[in-house]
This record gives structure tokens, C-alpha cells and sequence, in this order.
């Protein structure tokens, strides 16, 4: 269901609904990304630890294999944005893709888990390999269920809650997962936090509720297919699908986000990836310590689905977005510098715990409310180009932003070997023998990083141009051709 209309070039408009969706459309919508959430943190947290610390791998070589995978990955999406774009289907553009993922993901997944014996050469491939194809399965799922979302509606503050909420679950998901594996599943073998076999449990249990979020959002959200915009299939090349997502660099607005999305996620993905070292290591807490992470990580991406939204319509999403930075930058490396400088509890103390639990889900929550609006601003720019050429490409856009948005993650993953690497971080280390001046000089480096790399992000989204009102005015410029055209 969608309005016909032409732009000046004569090429068909196709207008999402201006509604707000039925609650059981926003919860499915969000619900798959669990399964997202689930391979991104336990990516982003445990992976290089548990082939760094469990398995013996050397830092250098993991954190280059996963980069290299993901660079690679990211050529995979402007892919799945053209055929998810071009598709014509009684399911529709983005369905088919949902539901043939499912089952794919999760093996990949599972795979990845159970490598070889740690021969250098071997794991290089290994984990290249596999986690190029958990990657690209995952895709197959996530560019075509992100694309969906602007489709759904187009209501200005109705699209941060739907993409608030996909913030949400797949935190929730991937939270969720990684406190089962900390409060329950390492725990359970003598090894604690590195012994391999707590792992390989995490694994078979994630991967199976990957495929069953996948499924679900899939069915969940099929009843909606009658009121998607209807798009005139257009004749691309694979060729001219990837011009077009370099093409988009030119769009001023889409450019900036992008610039964001840099500084913002390599900033992410260290906190993630030394998150581990500092708990067992810095702070020289347990693996049930790690758990109560986990739960401020879930209750601050909960505050940060309703704190998106409410200071966005108070005060715009761009300028919104710039105070959310600036919070996490003030939060996420604080403890570490307090305790550099002598002004924070020591190690064993019982006030420790609390106050980095508190920090941690503050600095989470600051965050994440600036990527939801950073993914709600993306869904005004698809609406700006829509008027400019008349073709709906949330493929092609997310697929931009995926490729960005990856070869980002693998720098973040990259920037935590090569963090570790200054520091002269050891392999397979016992909790209490790293020396105070190696955890100094990790801690230092990570403030540094996350320090710069946030005002850069703040700095840069602050130069967003599209407002509530230009979008409004856009959307309604778009109905008036429509109705001029129909009489």
C-alpha cells in the first residue's frame, strides 16, 4: 500500500504509511536483532579473548584474521542491498532473505567455536574463514531486516522508536547471552573463564536462539508485506549497485553520519574488546562479576531506548545525539583514569563492583542513545534521496552504512590487539601476575583512544542538516506531487 506519485524526472515516488505501528509490528521488527546482538557481543567481548587467553592464539594473529574477515564481509553488502533492493516477490523485497538466513547464521556461528588445534598458519584460516561466513550469512539478514524498518513508516519519531527498539533487543539478546556464559555456563568447569568448554556450551546455545530470532522477526513482520510501499523494480548491475553506494558519499548528509559512525564504533568496538582484559586483569574480578556487566549493559540500553526518544523531540536528534557523546566519553574511561590518579577503590574493595557497574551502564546507555539516533537520521537521508531521484535504495543506504559500519568494527577489533600490543600485554595470563605498569599503560591508551574518537563523533554529527521540519516538508512535498499526479 503506498501513494503514486512522480518526481521531476518522472520517476515513480513510493511513500511509506505516516502511522504508528501496532505494538506486535515494533516488538517482532526488534526482536530479530537478537540474534545480531548475540554474534556482535560475543564478536566484540569474548572472541579475541577466547582465542587469545583460552585457546593460545597470538593476539596479532586474531585481531588480523577478524579484521581481514570483516573488510572482506563488508564487500558483501552493497550485494544484499542490490538484490534485496531489485527483488519482486509475493513476499516481498526483504522476507525471503529473513527466512532463508536462519538456519546458515547459526551453523557458521556454531562452527566458529570449535576451531582446529592452534597451529599459526591454520588458525589465521580458520578464523578468517569462518568468521568471514558467520559474517556474511548475517548479513543476508540484517541489511535486508534494517532496510524494512523506513518502509514500515515514515513518521519522523515513530522510526527512532522502531530502531530504539532493535538497539534494545539485540542488546538484550546479546547481554543476556553473554550472562548465561558468566554467571553459569564458565563457571561451571574448573577453568573458570579459560577453560574452552564453558564456550563451546555458550555456542551451541546461542546458536540456536540466532535462528530461532531470525525466525520469528521473519513471521512476525510477514503481515505486513500488504503495506509496504509498492517500487517499480529498476535494471541495475552489481557494478552500478556498488556506484551507487559510493555514489551516496556525495549526499552531505549521509556522509557526516558515516564520518560518525567511524569514530563512533572503532570507539565501541575497543571498549568492548578490552572490556574482558580490564574485569579479569585491571580490576582482577570473576567471571560472575562479568555477569553484573551484563545486566547494566540490558538496563542501560532499556534507558536508552525512551532517553532517545524523549530528548530527541525536545531537542532534535542531531543535537541530541552530540550531548549522548559527550556523556560517554565523561563515563566509559573515567573509572580508569580515577584509579590512575589514586581517587577510586582498590581492588577488593566492597565499592568497587557497584561503582563500575553504575559507570558501565551510564557510559553504555550514553552511548547507544547516539547510535539509535544515528541510525533514525539515516532514515531521513533515505527519504532525501527518495526525493531527488524518485527510487526507494534502503538496501543500497544500508548496505553503505553495513560497510562502513564493518570495516569500522574490524578497526575497533584491530585497535584492541594493537592496544594490547603497546602495552606489551602477555598471552594466557593469570589474573595477578600482569605488571601495574603494563594495566597502566593499557588503561591510558584506552582513555586516549575513546577520548578522541568521541569528540570526533560528537564534533562531526553536530554538522547534520536535515531537521524534523525538513523531513516533514519533504514528505509532505512528496504527497502534493501525489496528489497534483492522481487528479
Amino acid at each position: 500500500m503506498t501513494i503514486g506519485n512522480t518526481n521531476a524526472g518522472g520517476r515513480a515516488f513510493a511513500i511509506p504509511l505516516d502511522r504508528r505501528l501496532p505494538g506486535r509490528v515494533k516488538f517482532f521488527f526488534g526482536f530479530g536483532a537478537i540474534a545480531f546482538g548475540v554474534k556482535d557481543l560475543s564478536f566484540a567481548l569474548i572472541l579475541t579473548f577466547y582465542f587469545n587467553q583460552v585457546i593460545g592464539v597470538d593476539a596479532a594473529i586474531v585481531g588480523t584474521a577478524l579484521f581481514c574477515a570483516l573488510v572482506l564481509d563488508a564487500f558483501i553488502d552493497p550485494l544484499i542491498g542490490h538484490l534485496s533492493d531489485n527483488l519482486r516477490t509475493r513476499w516481498g523485497r526483504r522476507h525471503p532473505f529473513l527466512y532463508a538466513s536462519a538456519v546458515p547464521a547459526a551453523l557458521a556461528y556454531l562452527l566458529l567455536w570449535f576451531p582446529p588445534d592452534p597451529d599459526g598458519a591454520n588458525m589465521f584460516l580458520f578464523i578468517f574463514g569462518v568468521a568471514f561466513l558467520v559474517r556474511a550469512t548475517m548479513s543476508c539478514f540484517e541489511v535486508p531486516m534494517a532496510s524494512l524498518g523506513p518502509e514500515l513508516t515514515s513518521d519522523y519519531h515513530e522510526r527512532t522508536r522502531l530502531f530504539g527498539l532493535r538497539f534494545f533487543f539485540a542488546w538484550l539478546g546479546g547481554a543476556s547471552m553473554l550472562l548465561l556464559a558468566f554467571a553459569v555456563l564458565l563457571p561451571a568447569y574448573p577453568g573458570n573463564q579459560l577453560d574452552p568448554r564453558g564456550y563451546h556450551d555458550f555456542a551451541i546455545i546461542a546458536a540456536i536462539v540466532m535462528a530461532l530470532a531470525i525466525a520469528l522477526s521473519a513471521l512476525g513482520t510477514h503481515s505486513e508485506i500488504k503495506y509496504l510501499p509498492t517500487v517499480e523494480r529498476e535494471e541495475l548491475t552489481l557494478g552500478q549497485s556498488f556506484g551507487n553506494v559510493f555514489g551516496s558519499l556525495s549526499n552531505r548528509a549521509f556522509l557526516i553520519l558515516m564520518l560518525c559512525t567511524l569514530f563512533a564504533n572503532a570507539a565501541q568496538g575497543l571498549n568492548f574488546g578490552l572490556l574482558i582484559y580490564f574485569i579479569t586483569h585491571f580490576w582482577e574480578l570473576g567471571s560472575q562479576a562479568l555477569a553484573w556487566f551484563m545486566i547494566a549493559q540490558v538496563v542501560g540500553i532499556g534507558f536508552a531506548v525512551f532517553a532517545s526518544s524523549w530528548l530527541s523531540r525536545r531537542i532534535g536528534k542531531r543535537r541530541a545525539a552530540v550531548r549522548f557523546l559527550l556523556l560517554a566519553i565523561v563515563a566509559v574511561p573515567l573509572p580508569y583514569l580515577a584509579r590512575i590518579a589514586g581517587y577510586f577503590p582498590d581492588n577488593g574493595d566492597p565499592m568497587l563492583l557497584p561503582l563500575l557497574v553504575i559507570l558501565a551502564g551510564l557510559g553504555s546507555s550514553m552511548l547507544v542513545s547516539a547510535l539509535i539516533l544515528k541510525v533514525s537520521m539515516l532514515t531521513d537521508v533515505i527519504e532525501d534521496d527518495a526525493e531527488k531521484t524518485g527510487r526507494r535504495s534502503e538496501g543500497i543506504f544500508f548496505a553503505g552504512q553495513f560497510f562502513v559500519q564493518k570495516c569500522v568494527s574490524g578497526l575497533g577489533i584491530a585497535l584492541t590487539a594493537t592496544v594490547l600490543a603497546i602495552a606489551a600485554f602477555p598471552s594466557e595470563a593469570e589474573p595477578g601476575t600482569v605488571s601495574a605498569d603494563v594495566l597502566q599503560s593499557l588503561a591510558i591508551c584506552f582513555a586516549v583512544v575513546i577520548i578522541g574518537f568521541g569528540l570526533f563523533a560528537a564534533a562531526i554529527v553536530s554538522r547534520f542538516p536535515i531537521d524534523q521540519k525538513d523531513h516533514e516538508d519533504r514528505i509532505a512535498r512528496m504527497r502534493g506531487t501525489a496528489q497534483e499526479t492522481t487528479l
